[in-house]
């Protein structure tokens, strides 16, 4: 990581230059041009130097070794976003929308009511699809896996399959369908997302869809959707020369990233076919939750050590007894089984869960959790196979998964046809300047926009009921687990010696209601951590690198309280 962000830092130190001199000699008014001041203010970042000096403790030998270790990581920090910042204020950058004249489209508000009981004579329909998205050419060395930044992350084999799975659900109140989509994938933006909802338009008014939502379940072993894994020094030269071209010219010469273009348009297809069959497909029936116990196999990698350790599974039996039945299982365990560095596809460990479920005769979805940085626990799996390879391990721990789901005796609880949704745009300040220069680079394509000095990414968030019982949050991201379920770090114990003075997720909306987290929904802006516990990118962690900064925990707990109040 360290070599990659160096050359990033050399190449573009180069362009800078170069573009400067470009934009000098034609004469490009700094305000047509989308590059530096629009985007970025001057902000020496003060505050990552005076912090930890502010919080030196001499309580102990330990202690004080440990604040003077964050005094030298501010130090870094400080250095590297004024680094970076300054190239972010040069560095020909792609023309984003000013806040003021941003136009929301193929946004799905949710229901418009929300009932507190069954409709008279109401029962559940529920719908499923399934589909490869699979090509044939992803080892043609122009297909790149997500994951870690590396040099080069073109594809060199398939493990097994990459697929999309839809379920379609609707509460017989009148009021509409609701879709979920699920890819495996490592993350797929917004603007992404409403092109699948934009090729839907005709099709979701004729058939009173009133939300068509797509999450990935986030596979550091799939094929890139989000586009910062491509050839990163082809990306580094060629879209500087590009953002000055279309800044001179008018133009909307498409930028090189690791999205794959012959492989994002199969998806689109592919997804939009799947959606429309799960809506044909759905029949009605019974939903019966259950929460079965998998701790032995979630790890949690951070503190506050706050996780889910829930495999929580919906599962429709529909009323024809001939047709089959339909699982949905969310759970919060990382898709990282084969690395975050790797060049091999591979579904990981929901592909291995789902055949052993096919297997008994069911169909099967997955939405991940709050998984901000929980993975799985190999343990159980070497203990009672021996150890082994890390894609014949992935493939034990989803069978594991499978038998555990499959084999439960959790009570289960009958839920009553009651659907309520809604969602609101947000937006997430970009402190992050690294994350600032992928987008005005390109590699990554959140859909931002350009207010209060900087870049803010917009998104989406969502409040879903299911019967009387049950309450989901939808998150556009891997949000920490304590921002749902309460126990963030205090100031004594937060890398920033800051309280976090908001309440959980689960005590907005109340005690009569659990709450479950449907996460990287509708969106991918990276990591949701608490604002007090945003640490230094040099520190061991990887979190930082890519979350949009300092305030998405407090952007999204904000907005999730703005959301439930116009709700209530």
């Amino acid at each position: 990581m360290k070599k990659i962000i160096a050359v990033i830092l050399s190449v573009i130190m180069i362009f800078s230059c170069a573009s400067a001199v470009a934009f000098a000699d034609n004469g490009a008014d700094v305000a047509a041009a989308p590059a530096a001041a629009q985007t970025a203010s001057v902000d020496l970042h003060l505050e990552d130097l005076t912090r930890p000096l502010f919080n030196i403790s001499f309580s102990s030998k330990d202690a004080f070794g440990a604040s003077m270790l964050k005094v030298l990581y501010g130090l870094a920090d400080f250095l590297i976003d004024n680094i970076v910042g300054i190239i972010n204020m040069v560095i020909p950058s792609v023309d984003f929308p000013a806040a003021d004249s941003y136009q929301t489209e193929n946004f799905f508000k949710g229901t418009d009511t929300f009932l507190d009981k069954a409709a008279d004579g109401a029962k559940w329909s529920v719908g499923y699809a399934s589909a490869s998205l699979q090509t044939g050419n992803e080892l043609d060395g122009r297909h790149y896996v997500g994951g870690s930044l590396s040099l080069d992350k073109s594809a060199t084999a398939v493990y097994d399959d990459q697929r999309v799975r839809v379920t379609s659900l609707n509460d017989g109140s009148g009021r509409g369908t609701v879709v979920f989509a699920v890819l495996d994938a490592f993350g797929l933006p917004l603007p992404d997302t409403r092109e699948i909802r934009a090729r839907l338009a005709d099709f979701a008014k004729e058939n009173n869809i009133i939300s068509i939502n797509v999450s990935v379940l986030h596979q550091h072993s799939c094929v890139d959707t989000l586009g910062m894994n491509g050839n990163i020094l082809e990306m580094l030269f060629k879209n500087p020369v590009t953002n000055i071209f279309n800044t001179l010219t008018g133009s909307d010469k498409k930028l090189v990233n690791g999205q794959n273009a012959e492989f994002m348009e199969n998806l689109f297809n592919v997804t939009a076919t799947a959606i429309r069959e799960a809506v044909a497909d759905m029949k009605t029936g019974s939903i019966y939750y259950s929460e079965i116990d998998a701790q032995q196999f979630i790890y949690d990698k951070r503190e506050p050590m706050v996780y889910d350790t829930d495999i929580h599974r919906f599962r429709f039996v529909p009323d024809d007894e001939t047709a089959k039945e339909t699982w949905l299982c969310n759970a919060a365990i990382h898709c990282v089984g084969n690395g975050a560095a790797g060049t091999d596809v591979t579904g990981d460990y929901p592909y291995y869960m789902e055949q052993v479920i096919n297997e008994a005769g069911a169909n099967f979805m997955y939405i991940q959790g709050a998984e901000l940085a929980i993975t799985s626990d190999n343990d159980p799996i070497i203990e009672q196979y021996g150890d082994m390879d890390r894609l014949e391990r992935l493939k034990y721990f989803g069978a594991e998964l499978g038998k555990l789901v499959v084999n439960s005796d959790a009570e289960e609880t009958l839920l009553e046809p009651v659907l309520n949704l809604r969602f609101m745009e947000y937006r997430v300040p970009v402190t992050n300047q690294i994350l600032i220069f992928a987008a005005k680079m390109g590699l990554v394509t959140n859909l931002a926009v350009k207010a209060n000095g900087g870049l803010e990414v917009v998104s989406e968030i969502g409040y879903m009921e299911l019967g009387d019982k049950l309450a989901v949050a939808i998150i556009p991201g891997e949000l920490e687990s304590a921002i749902a379920y309460g126990g963030c770090l205090d100031a004594s114990n937060s890398y920033r010696g800051e309280s976090w003075d908001y309440p959980s997720m689960q005590d907005i909306i109340g005690k009569d209601r659990d709450l479950l987290v449907f996460g990287l929904t509708n969106d991918q802006i990276g990591y949701i951590l608490s604002d007090n516990d945003y640490s230094s990118i040099v520190s061991g962690v990887n979190e930082e690198i890519v979350a949009t900064g300092d305030k998405a925990g407090s952007s999204t707990i904000t907005a999730f309280e703005a959301l439930i109040d116009s709700i209530k």
